[in-house]
């Protein structure tokens, strides 16, 4: 059977000479959302694959190759990004956003100095609210395409899984981890590490009935799955994060909610059998996990009783300096400054103003931290509600575009299970780590919101070449 055009496995036929030839020596298919110069995606697309198989675990060479993507996807955009069947990429909500980012890092910039002059940065920056952006250059190199989605995350999949002998400490990391020692595999701390390996691990399960159900590879690829599955769910477990895991809890109650529609609607007549044998791979996964490490998990959980104590006697003054003490202590201290700067925030730098002026953090916080471990208050701090509000519309422009073209049977249910668990993960490991300022949560937010951009924009293309009269 054909596969009609602007089908989501198949290819327009309007694809450039250069972007086949490309297709057929890389094994990457056409750019469906625009016709470029071949030579802008044979630079771009090794370039963002480097980007995304190394992502932190190196220091240079990955912040190259994301530069060379960025630069290739934005000319393809700016200069070949033409409206067809109506559909201009260039007037997308998206790009409106992206131009609001750099309005509101003016008006936040502009306002410290009129308030605050010998506090506010020399210069004008935008790179801390653009960079959640980088998402638009990569979906253009993308071209729309799924399965080039699904090139870059299994890329960023596998140099995530061999990240440990890239940039950590290698078998001996991974022993010192299940003896009860905190891993980080030497992707920034452990935090870090967490949050992507959390992210891989999502993917995998939101994509699991189609690699399950997929006759390529067979047993093979089933395999393997389950091995991938296993390490990033182990390397969560070590890294001991607790705002992480909580996130993981989250999702995974996203993804089962999901588990339980495809159970439904495709093994209506064997859905109790598959329920019974889910529940018991599930409670033996769990119980040889618990076996193994499970006293890994307890003592951390265990850790912070008596900061909690001391919070709950309302006694936050002397709150030991642990994980959580710090955070607290910090997180009071921003709401201060936050009362006093609610709409526009004090400027780019504003989380750091807190550690260099404040009048009560003891001097270990003071002289050891420069972020509150919190992206909302940091962006509130910077910049704001009107920060915090071009952050919420980013995330509401996605979801629900995610969700119209996934009604409209455009996007795959794995996609828009990807992007809810996703969303709520990454949701509620912010509010204890400013992922949203770093690298790590960079990295996953050009790649994750990249591929899933490319797919709402070749849908959106595919519906309207659908309602254009012939």
């Amino acid at each position: 059977m054909t596969t009609p055009p602007f089908s989501p496995a198949g290819q327009t036929s309007t694809a450039s000479t250069g972007s086949r030839k490309f297709n057929l020596q890389h094994g990457w298919q056409p750019n469906r959302l625009l016709q470029s110069r071949a030579w802008l995606p044979l630079i771009g697309v090794p370039a963002l694959l480097t980007y995304g198989f190394f992502g932190i675990s190196l220091d240079s060479l990955p912040e190259k190759a994301a530069q060379l993507a960025i630069l290739c996807g934005l000319l393809m955009l700016a200069i070949y990004g033409r409206p067809q069947h109506g559909v201009s990429l260039r007037r997308s909500g998206i790009l409106w956003l992206a131009i609001a980012a750099i309005v509101v890092a003016l008006i936040s910039w502009g306002c410290s100095w009129l308030t605050h002059p010998q506090w506010a940065e020399s210069s004008f920056k935008v790179h801390r609210l653009t960079n959640w952006f980088a998402m638009i250059p990569v979906a253009i190199l993308l071209g729309g395409s799924a399965r080039n989605a699904g090139v870059l995350w299994l890329a960023a999949l596998c140099g995530l899984l061999l990240s440990p002998w890239i940039s950590g400490g290698g078998w001996q990391e991974w022993q010192q981890g299940l003896s009860g020692n905190r891993v980080d595999f030497g992707l920034h701390n452990a935090q870090h590490t967490a949050m992507l390996f959390g992210t891989a691990a999502l993917g995998l399960l939101a994509f699991a009935t189609d690699i399950l159900r997929s006759r390529r590879g067979g047993w093979v690829v089933r395999a393997v799955w389950l091995l991938a599955l296993t390490i990033c769910i182990t390397a969560l477990l070590l890294t001991q994060t607790r705002g992480v895991w909580a996130g993981m809890l989250f999702a995974l109650l996203v993804i089962a909610c999901a588990g339980v529609v495809v159970v439904h609607k495709y093994f209506h007549n064997h859905r109790r059998y598959l329920l019974a044998a889910t529940l018991a791979v599930c409670g033996a996964a769990t119980l040889v996990g618990y076996l193994s490490i499970g006293d890994i998990v307890s003592q951390r959980l265990e850790a912070e009783q008596n900061t909690m104590l001391q919070v709950q006697q309302g006694n936050f003054d002397n709150l030991p300096l642990t994980s959580t003490g710090i955070r607290l202590r910090t997180w009071a201290e921003a709401l201060d400054w936050i009362a006093e700067r609610p709409l526009v925030g004090w400027g780019g730098n504003g989380r750091s103003l807190i550690f260099d002026h404040s009048e009560h953090l003891p001097p270990a916080i003071k002289e050891n931290f420069g972020h509150l471990h919190n992206s909302y208050l940091d962006l509130l701090v910077n910049f704001g509600l009107l920060g915090l509000l071009l952050l919420g519309a980013l995330v509401y422009w996605l979801v629900s575009r995610c969700l119209r073209y996934y009604r409209a049977g455009l996007i795959s249910g794995s996609t828009l299970t990807f992007c809810l668990s996703f969303t709520v993960f990454f949701a509620i490991v912010n509010l204890f780590e400013s992922y949203l300022f770093y690298d790590s949560g960079r990295y996953v937010l050009a790649l994750v919101g990249g591929g899933l951009l490319t797919q709402i924009w070749a849908a959106k293309r595919r519906q309207a070449a659908a309602n254009t009269p012939r």
